[in-house]
């Protein structure tokens, strides 16, 4: 048997949150045992439970802190009657530091799990993000290589962390697709319906898609946006200064997100950066049309490249506003570009991602 002892900071509704949720769920019990430890509340925690995972919240939302109280609660987790004890992290701060707390504890296993591009780090909205990114940075480098693996959700965050730390890194995307559901795809659109799923916070880029909305060339469209955080404020300011309160609403989190999916005909994500998007493939898989910034990370191959979606510059709201003029002028083109995307998703299913993770478990 197996001790595996996951450490995910913020274990919210989110791409993070619910494929760690996803892959714990999908273990065979009888082989693994599964501890969960997170700062502040676990939104998952009830679910956890009932599937036989022991669930530990601390009380702290600083990780480096954080360490002072993991360390000794894993020493105490560890078993030594299990045939190994994996730790396993995720998000590069958190990798960072249960590499330098941890990797001295005997015959520990520890893996970090890249949920994001490591472009990320080089993105910064003040001095405080500078310095505090240019230090997690830097530890990125140094540490990484002493983690027995890592691994990334895309190939090119597997690429790039090859090129900078030197470490062992493999891939494995995100459980994300479930199932496929049939929709009739209409050339000819009347009105537009726009979807975007995801954390409400700056680097999603939803102030692109609202700038862009300002700039169409056509009335008869509406948009939803689904997801919470610390953006929301500011984006319903936004939005009421262009003027577009009737056009675009602010739906909030939603668990089950099937009959917004179903309702539209174009999905939107403007990311300035990304790991693996689930909300892409959730999209596709709901028979949506997608269009994407061309950041780094997963989005390029979910949409093979441009063969099975659209890009536009990232950080651009003109190149968004004429990708989806042209689609909504000529849906055709978006629409075939779908019909490929959707052969390409059943790459990124649960069972997939299982049992990539089970492998690694097994060989580590």
């Amino acid at each position: 048997m197996i001790n595996l002892i996951f450490f995910l900071p913020k274990f919210s509704y989110n791409g993070a949150g619910s494929s760690t949720f996803r892959l714990c769920k999908n273990l065979n019990k009888k082989k693994y045992k599964i501890n969960i430890i997170s700062l502040g509340k676990n939104a998952y925690k009830k679910d956890l439970e009932k599937i036989g995972c022991r669930v530990y919240e601390i009380k702290y939302t600083r990780v480096f802190r954080s360490m002072f109280v993991i360390l000794p609660l894993v020493k105490k987790i560890y078993d030594n009657s299990m045939n190994k004890n994996i730790f396993i992290s995720a998000h590069h701060h958190a990798n960072a530091f249960s590499i330098i707390f941890l990797r001295k504890l005997r015959n520990l296993r520890i893996i970090g799990i890249e949920r994001s591009d490591i472009s990320e780090l080089l993105i910064f909205n003040n001095i405080k993000d500078y310095i505090k990114n240019k230090l997690i940075y830097l530890l990125v480098r140094i540490y990484y290589k002493k983690a027995n693996l890592i691994i990334s959700n895309s190939k090119s965050g597997k690429k790039d962390l090859i090129q900078i730390c030197n470490a062992k890194v493999i891939n494995i995307p995100s459980p994300s697709f479930i199932k496929k559901t049939k929709k009739k795809l209409n050339n000819k659109i009347d009105t537009l319906k726009l979807i975007a799923v995801g954390r409400l916070s700056r680097e999603k880029g939803y102030e692109i898609i609202i700038k862009a909305l300002s700039k169409l060339k056509i009335n008869n469209f509406s948009m939803k946006i689904l997801g919470d955080g610390a953006e929301k404020n500011n984006l319903k300011k936004m939005i009421k200064s262009y003027n577009l309160e009737s056009k675009i609403k602010l739906i909030g989190f939603k668990k089950n997100t099937k009959k917004y999916y179903r309702e539209a005909n174009l999905f939107i994500n403007a990311s300035f950066f990304e790991g693996f998007p689930n909300a892409v493939v959730e999209a596709i898989s709901y028979c949506v049309p997608v269009i994407c910034s061309n950041c780094k990370g997963g989005s390029n191959e979910i949409l093979l490249n441009g063969k099975g979606g659209d890009f536009f510059k990232s950080g651009d709201p003109k190149s968004l506003s004429e990708k989806i003029f042209s689609f909504y002028k000529n849906p055709k083109l978006l629409n075939n570009k779908l019909l490929l995307a959707r052969k390409n998703i059943q790459n990124y299913s649960i069972k997939n991602h299982v049992d990539s993770y089970e492998a690694v478990f097994r060989k580590i």
